[in-house]
């Protein structure tokens, strides 16, 4: 299940932009993307642009079966900081790359506030940094690695930032909890991310439509015939209704 890794990258992401709202948390501005550089507003060819990306390249053990329910989830998000110059290509024509320079002292000094800067908006407060810390609650290792070309091992304007959080597991009864339920009602503000929230909502609550004996399989993974022989159920709950009038043997009220 990943609805859990598809919400902390989200809410990551939109705690180091403030959800495209200034101000912004970080020199980078609304230059923090999901996945993939988006192009960027400002071409101007005579200064870099701080970016940053997030990735979820790794999760560990985050699907429920039998005693793997008790199993700690490991999720890796990728911050990949990237200081970036835009380069024209083919001539005069209007288009263009960003390149990512070989770097400096004044860049390396860039990089290392712009990593203080991330680490201070993913614990701010606001609704992003509460969603994040409730999916993630601890991190099991921060590694910063520097970027270098891959031919001949240049130290480039790039670092890499990779967080191995224990992450929760995914609820399984379709409730969506109140860390995760106010950071989906002001995502709905981000044009870009507006029509996924009724999907994710949809995802997270389906569970709870289903039948209690498919609701356990969910939970631990277990075959029907299994849920049986551990005494779940395995139909529709009888429900009694709250009032009740107790006869006496005769058929009559009690005195």
């Amino acid at each position: 299940m990943s609805m859990n890794r598809l919400l902390t990258r989200l809410a990551a992401v939109s705690a180091l932009n403030n959800f495209l709202v200034e101000p912004w948390p970080t020199i980078a501005g609304p230059n923090v993307f999901d996945s993939k550089i988006e192009p960027v507003d400002d071409t101007s060819f005579d200064r870099a642009f701080p970016t940053c990306v997030v990735y979820t390249d790794y999760d560990k053990d985050h699907w429920n079966k039998g005693s793997k329910v008790h199993q700690p989830r490991l999720l890796t998000l990728t911050l990949e900081l990237l200081v970036v110059t835009a380069q024209k290509v083919g001539g005069d024509s209007a288009t263009y790359q960003l390149d990512c320079p070989e770097t400096d002292s004044e860049i390396e000094t860039s990089l290392d506030v712009f990593e203080t800067q991330i680490y201070r908006a993913l614990a701010a407060g606001n609704e992003a940094s509460d969603c994040f810390s409730y999916l993630c609650p601890s991190y099991e290792a921060v590694i910063s690695r520097r970027g270098a070309s891959v031919e001949g091992g240049l130290r480039l304007a790039a670092r890499q930032i990779t967080l191995e959080t224990k992450a929760l597991r995914d609820p399984v009864l379709g409730t969506i909890p109140t860390e995760v339920a106010a950071f989906l009602d002001r995502l709905e503000s981000q044009p870009d991310y507006a029509e996924r929230v009724d999907d994710i909502r949809l995802m997270l609550t389906e569970p709870a439509s289903w039948p209690p004996d498919r609701q356990v399989r969910n939970a631990f993974g277990y075959p029907r015939r299994v849920v049986e022989v551990l005494g779940g159920p395995t139909s529709p709950l009888t429900v009694i209704g709250p009032t009740l009038t107790f006869l006496n043997p005769q058929g009559g009220p009690f005195p």
